[in-house]
């Protein structure tokens, strides 16, 4: 099992290995917006304080909506990331 922390919510989830983190945060009411689900409108943009060695790899759109919006090297599109393993904290930037 794998665990989310929503830093900006104060909680941490176990959730099967392989989850959308989009599903995660919305079955689990975290404050995280979401608008198009594709990865191209940034409104799901979140921190990985940690764990980003276990969230999926950057899809190609994914990689350039955050290059094409300047995005830190530790935020992510959390409509286009799968909780692989372990434990990830993330927060609202």
């Amino acid at each position: 099992m794998a665990k989310v922390i929503f830093k900006s919510d104060n909680k941490t989830v176990e959730v099967p290995d392989g989850s959308d983190l989009v599903q995660v945060a919305e079955d689990n009411g975290a404050s995280i917006s979401f608008s198009c689900k594709a990865g191209v409108c940034l409104s799901c943009l979140v921190n990985v304080n940690k764990g980003m060695e276990n969230l999926s790899e950057k899809t190609e759109n994914e990689k350039a909506t955050l290059e094409g919006f300047g995005a830190k090297p530790n935020q992510r599109l959390a409509c286009q990331c799968k909780v692989l393993k372990g434990e990830v904290e993330i927060e609202n930037p």
